[in-house]
């Protein structure tokens, strides 16, 4: 490998010769490549790397020459065997990114739930793939295990990892893993502060200033003020501020420790969005079979159902440690910790327009007519319901992670390796008492909904209730291993497995009026006591072919498995009392796919196809909360492609495609057996482009930076439910920026869903979430 060269500007860019450090923990780039000035990578063969090329922030422009910045994944993106799209701080900062749902809207094949379990978590809850992420979260390599709006202000880049990845992040990632990395402290003093304001309106302001303190430490603190009223939802809010402060020790030396502490205080409105209707009997010759959004008939999408009580008021602390020791020329020693505390005060509403049947007895023609939806089609006003379990909950939840690994690089006759083993431990400790009613919430209408509670109702903390109370404690233990063994500078096998030691005790207290609590022989008040252990191993392996150094092919098989109760802080039941059995989901991917870099290094382009098949398939009934078996084996297969980089010097690009086909394979449904994989688009692609008219020589006149961009975010229709009997229309968004940079100024135009397409941000079984209508935000910052 061949030594680092020195950074020198070339116009508005610089290019590195590539020594990178391959063991990078939340590094950030700019800091990695000083580091590697003085450090070069040992037993690295004779091949020498391609020339990479950054922009003025010091990011690689084409996002397969970044590191993934974790220690148990060492290598860049264009070494890593599978698909993963990175969202870089450039891009957020054009497209005027607030919260990481908006940054994910980048990634083709991630859609984003309403939310499950009894009341609906909200939050943050993600699919990829389809498939559940919820719990598949994570800052810095680490799991985040609160349930909360995501603002972006404190992130570096984001990174979706897709397949299966048990063996590298644990238990879950059926779909895969999201990992954002944080802004550390770094060299060099910057100050920077920005200001935001648009649509709805939306009122935002952001600092961000780090100093260097010595030649080898380092302070940053970066600050968050956001308020904003939805575009197009009527009383539904987004209120948040927040506080990250970040030291660096170490820094450009060969031991590194960052410590980060995070702060995010969050007030907003929970939207569970609309009802889903289905027409049935004779409205099917009008309206179609299947079910969608009552706005899709008419409804304006601003109506909000839910009531002046709602709300979603959460606190995040969370402290991060990175440590990084390169002991010697072949060994790296790395130590991440997080300590995480959460609370959370939380109360919704969850409209619903039944049609007249329930979970075991269908709709009759009489019993439809009269239903809510049935009075819907006959063109009535009918009242909604409102379901969903409990109406909300106080919570407070404890959590601690550690993961430690070793990095070494080694010969073993003409073998060359790159060994990674460590061992991941956390625990999770969660506190709920549920509210209970005084009242009613009075009528409410489909086409006239009323924000306003009704005299008398009011929301009180009801430990003493049934599941008033609800204690889980979580911890996992986990041990990986794997070695990437290079038979030549060209092949190499990539083999790797964890096992996990995953234990969940779920406590409730038991109040019934019949019947006994479950677990006992006549009490009908008392504390329930369920508990659920799983072990299992997670493989992985890989066949790697560089036939030179700017191409990567790759064949990958990966298992992963998803255990009763693995999302603690995420679900309000963690295990049911009657499946204490429930085995774990099981889920396998093989993947084939290519990476390659052109343009002298300026542009990469990924392609993929891939086939995941998941077994012993359970989710999360919406009255109860608990964890419901479907006896389901699914399958998700399919292709994905990906352009990021420059086109030319002056023209960046952000593409990707995804396409999947989908089949429930079994089900003890026989109908739904052939049927498609709910939640999962068939067509998605996404796209941003800018182009700098100053750089590009179309404008002349005048210096700095002058760009013009746009995107487009497109995904298919998806069916909310195994028996494809309801669906979430497609998506259409046309994005625009205009921005100005100069010296220390700069000032940015963005335009959002300029054809004001009736979109839907989320989804579940019954409710879609209405996306804002067209909007505008002015962006404005200084550099100091």
């Amino acid at each position: 490998m061949g030594a680092l060269s020195t950074l020198r500007p070339v116009m508005a860019r610089s290019t590195v010769g590539a020594g990178l450090a391959m063991t990078l923990s939340a590094v950030p780039l700019a800091e990695a490549f000083a580091q590697q000035a003085t450090t070069p990578a040992p037993n690295a063969g004779d091949m020498d790397l391609p020339t990479i090329v950054v922009d003025a922030d010091g990011e690689p422009v084409n996002s397969l020459e970044a590191t993934t910045g974790l220690s148990r994944l060492p290598g860049t993106l264009q070494d890593t065997p599978q698909t993963v799209t990175v969202i870089s701080q450039q891009t957020m900062q054009q497209q005027g990114v607030t919260t990481l749902e908006q940054a994910l809207r980048n990634v083709p094949g991630v859609t984003v739930g309403i939310g499950e379990g009894g009341g609906g978590m909200n939050g943050d809850q993600f699919r990829i793939r389809g498939f559940q992420a919820k719990g598949d979260v994570f800052v810095n390599g680490l799991r985040d295990f609160g349930v909360y709006v995501r603002d972006s202000f404190a992130y570096e880049n984001v990174e979706v990892f897709k397949g299966p990845s048990s063996e590298s992040f644990g238990s879950g990632t059926t779909g895969g893993a999201i990992n954002m990395q944080l802004k550390q402290a770094h060299r060099g003093d910057k100050y920077d502060v920005d200001g935001q304001f648009g649509s709805g309106p939306l009122y935002r302001g952001v600092f961000d200033f780090n100093k260097q303190i010595d030649d080898t430490t380092a302070a940053r603190i970066v600050g968050m003020f956001n308020a904003q009223d939805v575009v197009d939802r009527d009383h539904v809010e987004a209120n948040r501020w927040g506080l990250m402060g970040s030291l660096g020790f170490g820094l450009g030396t060969n031991q590194t420790l960052y410590l980060n502490y995070l702060y995010q205080h969050g007030d907003r409105t929970p939207d569970y969005g609309v009802p889903i209707v289905t027409p049935l009997f004779n409205d099917v010759k009008k309206f179609g079979s299947l079910g969608q959004p009552v706005t899709e008939w008419g409804v304006p999408r601003s109506n909000f159902y839910g009531k002046e009580t709602d709300r979603d008021r959460t606190d995040t602390n969370m402290f991060t440690s990175n440590y990084k020791n390169e002991i010697n020329d072949w060994l790296t020693f790395t130590n991440d910790t997080r300590v995480g505390y959460y609370t959370r005060d939380f109360a919704t509403s969850v409209p619903g327009c039944s049609n007249g049947s329930t979970n075991t007895v269908p709709a009759t023609p009489a019993t439809y007519a009269a239903s809510c939806t049935g009075q819907f089609f006959a063109g009535n006003n009918p009242a909604i319901t409102f379901g969903g379990g409990n109406p909300g909950y106080l919570q407070e939840s404890f959590a601690a992670e550690n993961v430690a690994t070793m990095i070494a690089k080694f010969n073993t006759g003409f073998l060359r390796h790159e060994l990674v083993a460590g061992i991941d431990y956390y625990f999770v400790d969660d506190n709920r008492t549920a509210l209970s009613v005084s009242g009613t919430k009075g009528l409410s209408t489909i086409w006239f909904p009323v924000y306003a509670n009704t005299t008398g109702y009011f929301l009180y903390e009801n430990p003493r209730g049934n599941n008033g109370k609800k204690i889980s404690n979580t911890t996992d233990f986990g041990a990986f291993a794997s070695d990437r063994i290079w038979f030549t500078d060209q092949i190499s096998i990539l083999g790797g497995i964890r096992w996990d030691n995953y234990s969940t005790e779920y406590d409730y207290w038991c109040v019934v009026t019949t019947g006994v609590c479950p677990g006992t022989k006549d009490k009908k008040k008392a504390w329930v006591y369920t508990d659920a252990d799983t072990r299992f191993w997670s493989p992985k392996a890989s066949l790697i072919w560089e036939p030179t150094k700017t191409q990567t092919y790759y064949v990958s098989y990966a298992k992963s498995f998803t255990p009763q109760g693995a999302f603690p802080t995420n679900d309000v039941t963690v295990v049911s009392p009657t499946q204490n059995d429930l085995q774990p989901e099981d889920n396998e991917t093989w993947e084939a796919g290519a990476k390659v870099s052109v343009l002298d290094g300026k542009l990469g382009l990924t392609g993929a196809i891939f086939r995941v098949n998941k077994s012993n398939v359970f989710y999360t009934d919406p009255v109860t909360g608990n964890p419901v078996e479907t006896g389901e084996t699914q399958r998700v297969q399919g292709i994905e492609l990906g352009v990021t980089g420059n086109i030319t010097d002056a023209w960046t690009i952000q593409a990707g495609y995804a396409y999947y086909a989908t089949t429930i394979l079994t089900s003890p449904t026989l109908s739904y057996v052939g049927n498609e994989v709910p939640f999962v688009s068939p067509n998605n692609f996404t796209l941003w482009t800018t182009y700098d008219l100053i750089k590009g020589g179309v404008v002349r006149m005048i210096p700095g930076q002058l760009l013009v961009g746009g995107g487009i975010t497109y995904a298919d229709g998806y069916f909310t439910n195994s028996a494809n009997s309801s669906i979430i229309p497609e998506t259409f968004s046309l994005d625009a920026l205009v921005s100005y940079k100069h010296d220390k100024y700069r000032v940015a135009l963005n335009g959002y869903n300029l054809t004001n397409a009736l979109n839907f941000s989320s989804g579940w079984g019954n409710r879609a979430i209405p996306a804002p209508g067209r909007s505008v935000t002015l962006s404005v910052g200084y550099t100091f």
